[in-house]
């Protein structure tokens, strides 16, 4: 895995990542890797060829999705979890299942649905990370998908945000999974002995976006702090043991083969678009251009429509929800459309069981 490229959300509050996805992968390769790839701050999941962030390019592979990089690097031989029996490999994926329903829910809930985080934090700092015209309508694309999302733990959405003067249930679902991973964890130093594994990396990216942030409404850090030490200790073990020697940022060596969009990467889009293997009036003189094969011409035609879709799109996107008036004086609307910020989170069991340590 030499010359790796890890892309992934930009970094916030002190951490290298402002996404769990992200920041459980950086762990994970901090727990493998030896510093042997570079990290590109991204920030465009339109990068990748599912849409998600993190995204890994090693060589010719380009692997997407946190737990779809942790099996590729366990086949290469960047396994943390080698040394588990079979017992623990498969407490680990419930454990990692449960963390990915309930801390997820937890983080998306404090920073979309309470309307002082969301204001006040999270879309700013996310604003600070995308390019233009991103900044504008990303963040209200993830606070609608997330808040739809957490809806089912009770409240009612007004002006975008989830109501939750008597909503308890999201926090208990948090505090049940900070209990099971304190009562795992005991008096190690992590999940499963004196080593860290894939359980770690992902638990402690959620953790850490719970519990170091300065936040309007830090509930989930109080009941963190007041009620689970432990775990803020292990929280504090963990970043000193995966971030004390990250690996430098960089620029990718290369432009990733996959579609980006307008909206989130316009410069990039264009180049790739119109100006993506064009050669210079020197070599257009001197060399004959190879004739394209019918698949060449099948994608062009297909990349030709992609494009025209999406301008039409972005357009009517834009003018239906208000970020530019065609002949009116009303005000504009904040954006509210698309997917959620957890950009490398793979499909989770809706039925989740933790075995039992005994």
């Amino acid at each position: 895995m030499p010359d790796a490229e890890l892309y992934i959300y930009g970094g916030a509050f002190g951490l290298p990542s402002i996404d769990p996805q992200c920041l459980a992968l950086i762990s994970y390769l901090s727990i493998v890797s030896h510093q042997e790839y570079t990290i590109v701050e991204s920030n465009d999941p339109g990068i990748s060829p599912t849409g998600e962030l993190p995204m890994l390019h090693d060589g010719k592979n380009w692997i997407a999705g946190t737990n779809r990089i942790i099996a590729y690097l366990s086949k290469t031989g960047y396994n943390s979890n080698e040394d588990l029996s079979t017992e623990d490999l498969a407490k680990s994926v419930a454990y990692s299942s449960l963390v990915d329903e309930s801390l997820q829910d937890s983080l998306l809930f404090s920073w979309f649905a309470d309307d002082d985080n969301f204001l006040g934090t999270t879309r700013k700092t996310y604003s600070n990370l995308l390019s233009i015209p991103a900044r504008y309508i990303r963040p209200m694309q993830m606070r609608k998908s997330a808040v739809q999302r957490v809806q089912k733990y009770g409240g009612k959405v007004e002006a975008g945000s989830l109501t939750h003067a008597e909503n308890t249930r999201i926090y208990d679902l948090a505090r049940d999974c900070y209990r099971v991973l304190d009562r795992k964890l005991g008096e190690n130093d992590f999940l499963f002995g004196v080593k860290p594994t894939s359980l770690d990396a992902k638990a402690f990216g959620y953790l850490a976006l719970q519990l170091y942030p300065e936040i309007p409404n830090p509930r989930f850090q109080m009941i963190l702090t007041s009620q689970f030490p432990r775990l803020v200790a292990y929280c504090n073990r963990c970043k000193e043991e995966f971030f004390a020697n990250l690996p430098d940022s960089a620029l990718p060596t290369e432009t990733s083969p996959f579609f980006t969009n307008p909206i989130s990467s316009p410069k990039e889009w264009f180049k790739n678009t119109f100006l993506s293997g064009s050669n210079s009036v020197s070599s257009t003189t001197t060399t004959e251009k190879p004739k394209k094969t019918q698949e060449e011409r099948d994608f062009d035609l297909k990349r030709i429509y992609a494009v025209t879709f999406g301008l039409v799109a972005m357009v009517a996107y834009v003018i239906i929800n208000g970020i530019v008036v065609i002949g009116t004086d009303e005000g504009e609307e904040e954006q509210e459309e698309g997917g959620y910020f957890m950009a490398g989170g793979d499909d989770v069991d809706d039925d989740i069981h933790v075995p039992s340590d005994d």
